[in-house]
């Protein structure tokens, strides 16, 4: 940008717009990262258990299978009926303390589960650890975006998201071969206890917080804006990805059984490989997203959308179906992160806490509405399964096309997305700007950051980058 007097303003742009980055964000903060990535596998595998266990749930509590189901459920609906209000609510405190106070209601809540008398008991308990999750991944997922300089997002989310990764891979096989030892009221009593642990050992190492200046002030502040509109539309497109992804992979035994046509033992390989797939996209995610921050979410999308098309082309040709695995696998691998990171990118500081429980709310949305999907298709055959996948994910993919269009707001920005870099004076275009002196800044623009149009000789316009 060029100054009034000619002079380049780039410099004084680059060291305002990551004004709110701690100076030690350039570095990795790999302690805080690996802590929050063991609390998001502990609160993961908590969610998943009766997955595992529903029939010694089944038994102990002396329920039917179907009703014990309610507990995998009640989960995700709660998720979607409190994530936003619950966000909203503990707005103002600050996410260093909230961490550890959400992960102490998801351990309380999971020893309830672990000692209820009766199934309604277990099915409260339940709820109460879901709602404590969904405030925890929302607040994780900004509290790391503000801890590290914009250009490591990428990286950083990629190894707090291989916690719930690890949590399906481990987490859950651990906890069901252990129950047929000790019984499932002790594999959840044992994951409660290991939520305290983790949840006291955050107290002091989230402590010496990192969260840039103004945080609490913006987080206390938490509102819809204009970065709400390009934010939640990538999320909602980001959902139907997903919903297709969920509309195969429920019944993905009947796709290699029926629809391509191997004999079941085949399952267990191709289950292998595609978890293989997806642990390297995990490990690209967190390369591409910070390298091509607009490009990566789409070309994710597409390459699941490749992949639905394969499947409905040729299932029964084998190196059409092993490729399609293959690259299914790496797109769902790099779908969570990349698709939690593009949406953090895109809010505001004010809109970013509310843009994590958005985020986590439609994640939720598209695994019930997929699979729910897949059960209505399945029912009228197994072959149409790829396709529906491929026609939902294709509007979503379209949606994703269009939306990487938009531009995030300025690296470190703490106003409206695609702003120009607050407190400018917008002179003739919108190319040509100059900072506002202190002298002639209101305190209420001082404390939004917002961009003011002054008029000089004449009547000048200020261009879109910079105005509402």
């Amino acid at each position: 940008m060029t100054d009034i007097d000619g002079s380049n303003t780039s410099e004084s742009t680059t060291n305002e717009s990551t004004a709110g980055i701690p100076p030690n964000a350039a570095a990795l903060p790999w302690p805080k990262l690996i802590a929050l990535a063991c609390a998001a596998f502990a609160t993961v595998t908590m969610e998943m258990l009766p997955s595992g266990l529903l029939s010694q749930i089944e038994r102990g509590l002396g329920v039917d299978p179907a009703v014990v189901g309610m507990l995998v459920t009640a989960w995700a609906l709660t998720i979607v009926v409190t994530g936003i209000p619950l966000v909203r609510i503990t707005r103002k405190a600050r996410r260093a303390r909230l961490i550890p106070a959400a992960l102490g209601v998801v351990a309380a809540a999971g020893a309830a589960t672990a000692f209820a008398p009766t199934f309604e008991t277990a099915l409260l308990g339940r709820v109460i650890a879901a709602a404590g999750h969904g405030v925890l991944v929302a607040v994780i997922v900004v509290y790391v975006a503000d801890i590290v300089a914009p250009e490591r997002i990428g990286r950083a989310m990629a190894i707090v998201l291989a916690g719930p990764t690890i949590a399906g891979f481990v987490g859950l096989p651990l906890g069901t071969a252990l129950a047929d030892v000790v019984g499932w009221r002790a594999i959840f009593a044992g994951a409660s206890v290991v939520l305290a642990v983790i949840a006291v050992a955050l107290v002091p190492l989230l402590a010496d917080t990192g969260e840039s200046v103004g945080t609490a002030d913006r987080a206390s502040a938490a509102r819809w804006d204009r970065s709400a509109i390009p934010s939640v539309g990538t999320a909602v497109a980001g959902a139907l990805v997903l919903v297709g992804h969920f509309v195969v992979f429920t019944y993905v035994s009947l796709v290699v059984t029926d629809v391509a046509q191997y004999e079941p033992t085949a399952l267990a390989w191709f289950l292998a490989l595609f978890g293989t797939a997806g642990a390297v996209g995990l490990v690209l995610s967190a390369w591409l997203s910070d390298r091509w921050p607009r490009a990566t979410l789409p070309a994710v999308a597409l390459a699941m959308l490749a992949a639905f098309a394969l499947v409905t082309i040729a299932p029964t040709t084998p190196a059409v179906f092993v490729t399609a695995i293959v690259v299914w696998g790496t797109a769902i691998g790099l779908l969570p992160p990349v698709f939690q990171v593009r949406v953090v990118r895109l809010a505001s500081a004010q809109f970013r806490s509310l843009a994590g429980a958005v985020v986590i709310t439609l994640l939720n949305l598209g695994v019930a509405a997929g699979a729910a999907l897949g059960s209505l298709v399945a029912g009228s055959g197994t072959g149409a399964l790829a396709p529906v996948a491929m026609a939902v994910t294709a509007v979503g993919t379209t949606g994703l096309l269009l939306l990487g269009r938009v531009g995030e707001p300025t690296e470190g920005d703490t106003s409206t997305p695609n702003s120009a870099v607050a407190d400018e004076v917008v002179v003739g275009t919108a190319s040509t700007t100059t900072p506002v002196p202190d002298s002639l800044r209101s305190d209420g623009v001082r404390q939004r950051g917002e961009a003011v149009a002054f008029e000089v000789g004449e009547r000048e316009t200020c261009g879109v980058e910079q105005c509402g």
